[in-house]
């Protein structure tokens, strides 16, 4: 097992490289230690939260826990025994286990109790130029305060394709990623008022869909045998010649192959899916916004390069935001294709993708 810190650009990520997922595990318990020590206290004030009612997160945890397959049960415990060696602190393993699927969590209770998150963000690009190359990229909007429980992280995992991604904490993965297939996932939540099954965690799912070799295969990865989603979300994902938009409430997926360009954000294109939305506008004028900016950007060049998206994923305050004075729903990172760093791309170094 091998892990240590590497700069693209300046913009830090964690290499992992191991043998087994138990190894993997331990080299990003050790490399992430200090992120999985910040979001254990974060996760302390929710579990402690009057708004939260008692034993729900525990009782959660437990429900997901059976759905993960061994090979990442034994990931997961890599991490823990991980950052137990590297910082000899007291931790229990459900603690490990809940930031595992703390994102399932979060939307349980937010589904539940939709006052807990209002602002979530993100705004995702997909394009197909006319010469057939693929652009794709998005905005990561969040808590700007948990920015201290996240990293980039490149592993490589003997036997299965490399894969880098946006991680917090103990996180196995999140939906802003890309696998050496080609495949690349980025995520928009949708606050929905349907509560979603107790399923295999999205973290898991995202880990089987980087695994396939093209867009559609990885986009049907992402729903049970059921064809149920962990919850309600739009995804965008492309290989190198196709890009999928997908929409989902938890108990359907609904997919569409772009032809030349897609934008998503946080509400959905279905009329008959806009009863379940908490907030039915929000973001709407966002997403009419950042359409403009690609077609402007498209019809001057007759296409759009990685570096004509990083403008637009620049662009403050509407596509980059800088969030409430609490920090929620500031744009903390972007990934496209091609590049990745936290912060914006206006202020900050560009990093390249590994491979």
């Amino acid at each position: 097992m091998k892990y240590q810190w590497r700069e693209s650009n300046h913009q830090p990520y964690l290499y992992v490289e191991a043998e087994d997922h138990y190894t993997l595990g331990l080299g990003v318990g050790r490399g992430m230690h200090k992120q999985i020590t910040f979001l254990h206290h974060a996760t302390e004030k929710l579990r402690n939260s009057p708004v939260v009612p008692a034993g729900l997160l525990a009782n959660l945890v437990e429900g997901y826990q059976k759905f993960i397959p061994e090979p990442y049960i034994q990931e997961i415990k890599g991490m823990y025994d991980g950052y137990i060696a590297e910082t000899q602190e007291g931790l229990a393993f459900a603690d490990v286990m809940m930031q595992a699927v703390l994102i399932n969590l979060i939307y349980q209770a937010m589904s539940r109790m939709p006052s807990i998150l209002s602002t979530m963000g993100c705004t995702n690009f997909g394009v197909v130029n006319p010469d057939g190359s693929v652009v794709h990229g998005q905005n990561y909007d969040a808590d700007g305060r948990m920015t201290a429980a996240n990293a980039f992280v490149h592993h490589k995992l003997k036997g299965e394709p490399e894969i880098f991604a946006y991680r917090t904490g103990a996180d196995l993965t999140t939906a802003t990623c890309k696998s050496e297939t080609g495949v690349v996932i980025t995520v928009s939540v949708v606050m929905c008022k349907l509560v979603p099954d107790i399923m295999m965690p999205r973290s898991v799912m995202l880990r089987e869909a980087l695994q396939k070799s093209t867009a559609i295969e990885a986009a049907r990865a992402m729903t049970d045998d059921q064809g149920r989603s962990p919850f309600s979300y739009n995804l965008i994902i492309s290989d190198q010649k196709t890009v999928v938009g997908a929409q989902a409430i938890p108990s359907e997926q609904r997919l569409v192959q772009v032809k030349k360009q897609l934008v998503q954000s946080n509400q959905y294109d279905y009329v008959d899916w806009g009863k379940h939305m908490m907030r039915p506008s929000y973001s709407k004028k966002r997403q009419l916004y950042a359409e403009e900016m690609l077609d402007k950007l498209y019809a001057r060049y007759g296409g759009i390069s990685d570096g004509d998206l990083i403008e637009i994923l620049s662009d403050e305050p509407v596509i980059c935001r800088k969030g409430l004075d609490d920090g929620i729903g500031t744009t903390i990172l972007f990934l496209t294709r091609e590049s990745f760093g936290l912060g914006n791309p206006k202020e900050n170094p560009i990093g390249k993708v590994p491979f």
